[in-house]
């Protein structure tokens, strides 16, 4: 399969799960080639202005320890494999950034815009990237799983060992939160 093809496609197929527990480098590369950008995305985006220069290590770092336990994986326990990895990945993000090491504030990359672009739709692209890094770092980590990477209650709640009730009252925390970060950045959008 072709990397952008795997990138793209729905999760890895049972036999290629097989193989890559066995150690098949050829359904590594496969497993990796299909969950490498989302676990990178995560990263980047739980690091949120901090940091970010380690987004590509900790992606490299997540892929060692999912090739390390993937013959302990079980595709037929509660987790599916893609909850599994983003969980390896957010924990690993998390415990990076308590780590005392004060990096200054980055911008969003802007990377890949067009010469035409909506200068109204990158302001507002930088307001939301800048407001999601304005959270705390549990809300910005239930927020970003939820809204980015589409994990439900239950898999967020297992990703970040929390409760269910948690993980909902820190989503609709940081929901309040953004909204009123964007109206204080953005104040026509109040009236919308």
């Amino acid at each position: 399969m072709h990397a952008a093809a795997a990138r793209t496609s729905g999760p890895i197929d049972e036999l290629t799960l097989k193989r890559a527990q066995r150690g098949d480098q050829r359904a590594w590369r496969d497993l990796i080639d299909r969950y490498e950008q989302p676990v990178h995305a995560l990263i980047y985006r739980l690091l949120a202005g901090r940091a970010r220069h380690r987004a590509p290590d900790l992606t490299q770092e997540t892929f060692v320890r999912v090739l390390r336990a993937l013959p302990r994986f079980d595709p037929g326990g509660p987790a599916t494999l893609k909850t599994w990895i983003l969980t390896i990945a957010t924990r690993l993000t998390l415990n990076e950034m308590r780590r005392p090491d004060p990096v200054a504030l980055e911008s969003e990359p802007q990377g890949g815009d067009r010469a035409d672009a909506n200068a109204e739709r990158a302001r507002l692209g930088a307001a939301i990237a800048a407001g999601v890094g304005a959270l705390p770092d549990g809300q910005r980590a239930v927020f970003v799983l939820r809204e980015y990477h589409d994990l439900d209650y239950a898999e967020i709640a297992g990703v970040l060992e929390l409760d269910v009730g948690t993980v909902k009252s820190r989503l609709s925390r940081a929901r309040v939160a953004l909204r009123e970060y964007l109206v204080a950045a953005l104040p026509e959008l109040g009236g919308r």
